[in-house]
């Protein structure tokens, strides 16, 4: 499934840097889906440009699956405003495009008349409130680069794929990473905060 056909099944527009990055062909691994993923799936893993195909916190999902995880996400939104007496404001809407290892839903915060999302962790296992984990989706790719420095590995940094990453990463924030050690990367992603997402009515 390409990034079009996703966005016409689900009515939404993607990020602009989300667009460009899949202009690179690095999503090609997404687009794959899990049958042709498998199939291919040295091919897949050693791609030196492969999009997020790194040891970090966000783990994309595949094009083809997002619209079970929409339907999922919308059948957590549910059970919260049954259970919890919690509902979404009319204004928002959720759409989620990554999930972490324990998983939790990275989501696209859509507000109305706003063009670009906020990045939003959705937890499926409890009524905590959501994180902002981004304000756009260049400070989430950012994050999740700090992310994939393991404070006790930091091979990481060395690999073809980690260095194409951060070329897909905006100017400003390419420059907080370049030229910074391991530690220094490590300290950063372990002193951020994150704040609640208000998105109730």
């Amino acid at each position: 499934m390409t990034l079009f056909e996703l966005e016409k099944i689900l009515d939404v527009k993607f990020p602009k840097r989300f667009h460009e990055i899949y202009e690179t062909g690095s999503m090609e691994w997404i687009e794959a889906g899990n049958e042709k993923y498998n199939e291919n799936r040295e091919h897949y893993l050693n791609d030196p440009k492969a999009f997020l195909m790194l040891c970090c916190e966000a783990e994309p999902a595949f094009f083809e699956d997002i619209p079970d995880l929409v339907k999922n996400i919308n059948e957590m939104l549910a059970w919260r405003k049954e259970d919890n007496k919690e509902e979404l404001d009319e204004k928002y809407r959720l759409i989620p495009f990554a999930m972490n290892g324990g998983g939790d839903f990275y989501c696209f915060l859509y507000e109305n008349d706003i063009d670009e999302p906020e990045i939003l962790l959705y937890f499926h296992d409890c009524y905590d409130n959501p994180q902002i984990i981004g304000k756009d989706f260049d400070e989430f790719l950012y994050i999740n680069m700090l992310s994939a420095v393991d404070e006790d590995d930091f091979s990481e940094l060395e690999s073809e794929q980690w260095k194409n990453n951060l070329d897909y990463l905006s100017p400003e924030y390419k420059n907080m990473i370049t030229d910074k050690t391991a530690e220094e990367l490590d300290d950063f992603y372990w002193s951020l905060e994150f704040e609640e997402a208000d998105i109730w009515k």
